[in-house]
């Protein structure tokens, strides 16, 4: 272990000191290196930041899910980690026929393995950050089915576009979500799917920024 830690601290220092030499050669007009890109500073992503309380449409109660938005590894990407009961624990996200009947077809579940999901909270994680060469939004979802999904996207006004392409449990679907910023403590989210089978399915709710109480 420690002649493992030796070579690690002379390839640290020689990269080091590439680096100084590199640097000395630039101008202060030269563009800063991708090799240690600045820290997401855009405007869209530090509006995010903070822990949001969603409403599914046509809901009028108090909610059980929501986002927990933040930066992460030295501000170079963004985690979004969500979370929502379902079922007899929160029925504000009990899922409709509609969205039960394509899962049971593509997925080839049973009525016990949807009463299952139903009985568990639902968690997500999300990790975002931006291409430093291209600006393009690049998206990686994990979620508690064990699903993977890869998003590409882009900003359009006051809308978010993400593009995604899901694998394992999801194999073959594809999706597409918008969030759409409504003022500074609410967006809209809608999230189409496409099922491999064709079907399709679709999440709408709308999220609310919730303020953190301060200590007088």
């Amino acid at each position: 272990m420690k002649h493992v830690s030796i070579v690690l601290l002379v390839v640290m220092v020689s990269m080091s000191s590439c680096a100084i030499n590199e640097g000395k050669e630039m101008s202060k007009e030269s563009k800063p290196s991708s090799f240690q890109p600045e820290p997401l500073d855009d405007e869209w992503n530090k509006w995010l930041i903070g822990k949001w309380i969603v409403r599914p449409e046509g809901y009028e109660g108090e909610s059980e899910g929501g986002f927990k938005i933040e930066f992460d590894l030295n501000g170079q990407f963004l985690t979004m980690k969500s979370w929502a009961e379902t079922g007899d624990q929160g029925e504000t996200d009990e899922m409709t026929p509609d969205q039960i009947e394509p899962l049971k077809d593509t997925l080839n579940i049973s009525d016990e393995d949807i009463e299952k999901l139903l009985s568990q909270p639902f968690k997500e994680l999300q990790i975002h950050t931006i291409d430093p060469k291209t600006g393009e939004r690049i998206g990686y979802l994990f979620d508690s089915l064990r699903c993977i999904a890869k998003g590409t996207g882009r900003l359009e006004g006051n809308k978010e576009i993400m593009e995604w392409e899901w694998s394992v449990t999801g194999q073959g679907a594809t999706s597409v979500r918008i969030i759409e910023r409504i003022s500074d403590n609410k967006f809209t989210l809608n999230h189409k799917y496409t099922l491999p089978n064709g079907n399709k399915m679709e999440d709408k709710a709308e999220f609310t920024r919730k303020k953190i109480k301060t200590e007088k």
